[in-house]
């Protein structure tokens, strides 16, 4: 089935698309319009150009807003509560979130990423944008790999951070060199 095809008036044809694409729609010659066909048909043309501009205009905002944002990295968005958690550059994969109203999803994997002697249980994420937890959230599962083979969860705890933890809530591997791999996904309200 192909898509309809449109003429407007003294303009050229517009294949009205299955997909996102903007279409540009010409503006109307509306003082012919109404010559022609009266002043009836001229304000429900008027009524219907503005309202498809203005559903354009709509569907390009959400279509920002709703889009994956990838946060950059920062070496200090990757902490732990004990002992030292190192995270370079090249081992943030993937770190993106979408932030509809107040809703935020966050969506992370880090691969070969080091820690340092005397780990805690508990590795810490910053929040991107500033952003904060209405509330603590717990999601699960957070996948983690390398020097340790295990699952965990990812907690809010109501603050600007993510907590990950082992579903043993056992210390975090210690000295380990480029072999902990942790991936993960959380939603949450957030105040801002």
């Amino acid at each position: 089935m192909t898509a309809p095809v449109f003429r407007l008036r003294h303009g050229p044809r517009v294949r009205m698309a299955r997909s996102n694409i903007p279409l540009d729609f010409p503006t109307p010659d509306f003082a012919r319009i109404r010559e022609e066909s009266g002043s009836v048909t001229e304000r429900s043309m008027r009524s219907l150009y503005f309202s498809s501009i203005d559903t354009r205009r709509r569907l390009q905002r959400m279509q920002q807003e709703l889009g994956w944002r990838t946060t950059p990295f920062l070496a200090g968005n990757f902490t732990a509560n004990s002992g030292t958690w190192t995270v370079a550059s090249a081992d943030q994969k993937l770190y993106q979130f979408i932030k509809m109203g107040q809703f935020v999803t966050i969506n992370f994997f880090l691969e070969d990423t080091t820690t340092g002697s005397g780990m805690g249980n508990e590795l810490r994420i910053q929040i991107p944008q500033g952003l904060s937890a209405t509330a603590t959230t717990f999601t699960g599962p957070l996948i983690i790999k390398g020097s340790v083979d295990t699952e965990g969860y990812i907690t809010t705890g109501g603050t600007n951070k993510l907590y990950c933890y082992r579903t043993d809530h056992a210390s975090w591997p210690s000295s380990v060199t480029n072999n902990v791999d942790i991936r993960g996904a959380i939603s949450f309200q957030t105040a801002q």
